[in-house]
């Protein structure tokens, strides 16, 4: 493969602009870094680019029943995974269309976590009526079969574990699934040892890159750092040190 002709000297300016960048993944600068290094982000697999299919978000949980959805405990005297208490009895259209309606919401449920946003845009476009799915959205949050909360927390540690994605990078992806700030502040908040992961990173990388050049090895380890979304300060000093001792 051809060496990318991005300088460390333009890697190092992109980051110093890296933690004001909004969208998931790389524009611009990371963009021809990503297409320079594409084996680094090819698959589903850790070192993979911040963005992932369904099973890859999934986290523990995934593959159960819908009286198994973590978090979803009965309200007094219902079953868990149930949603009682048909409504719109006086409208056999709209009571069809909700019992449908809940169904493929409990079916998606049981396939994998949904933040509430998630599963109310993937019902509307299925063209069910948005008082029918904000109706059954409402129903599943008080039986405790949707909780923002409990997903960002589970969501978080899943892909803090599995795709070692920094704070920053956890924030982008909590965004894209609908989670209010304030909840995203409080899960992003409770999670620690972002130098500790960065360096993980960083040397699974330098191992992969034995016998390169210190030039190549540096740059590809600051951006390998930087789409995970480490800030500037972090992404350097760990390539540094990690260098220094290989």
């Amino acid at each position: 493969m051809s060496e990318d002709p991005t300088t460390l000297t333009d890697l190092r300016r992109a980051l110093s602009d890296l933690e004001s960048r909004q969208a998931a993944g790389g524009t611009g600068f990371f963009a021809r870094l990503d297409a320079g290094d594409a084996e680094e982000t090819s698959g589903t697999g850790s070192e993979g680019a911040v963005g992932s299919a369904d099973s890859a978000e999934a986290g523990p949980g995934s593959a159960r029943s819908a009286q198994g959805v973590p978090g979803a405990g009965p309200s007094a005297g219902e079953p868990a995974g149930t949603v009682p208490d048909e409504p719109f009895a006086d409208s056999p259209e709209l009571a069809e269309a909700y019992a449908k309606a809940k169904k493929t919401a409990l079916n998606m449920l049981a396939m994998r976590d949904h933040s509430s946003t998630e599963l109310r845009e993937k019902l509307l476009r299925r063209d069910i009526e948005p008082a029918v799915v904000d109706r059954l959205i409402t129903k599943l949050e008080h039986s405790n079969l949707l909780d923002d909360t409990q997903f960002a927390q589970r969501f978080a540690k899943a892909q803090r574990e599995s795709r070692k994605l920094s704070r920053s990078a956890l924030r982008r992806q909590l965004v894209k699934k609908g989670i209010d700030e304030e909840t995203i502040a409080g899960v992003v908040d409770e999670v620690d040892g972002e130098e500790d992961l960065a360096r993980e990173v960083a040397e699974k990388k330098a191992r992969s890159t034995r016998g390169l050049a210190h030039e190549v090895r540096e740059r590809r380890i600051l951006g390998m750092l930087a789409r995970r979304g480490f800030s500037s300060t972090i992404c350097l000093k760990v390539t540094r040190e990690v260098l220094a001792e290989t």
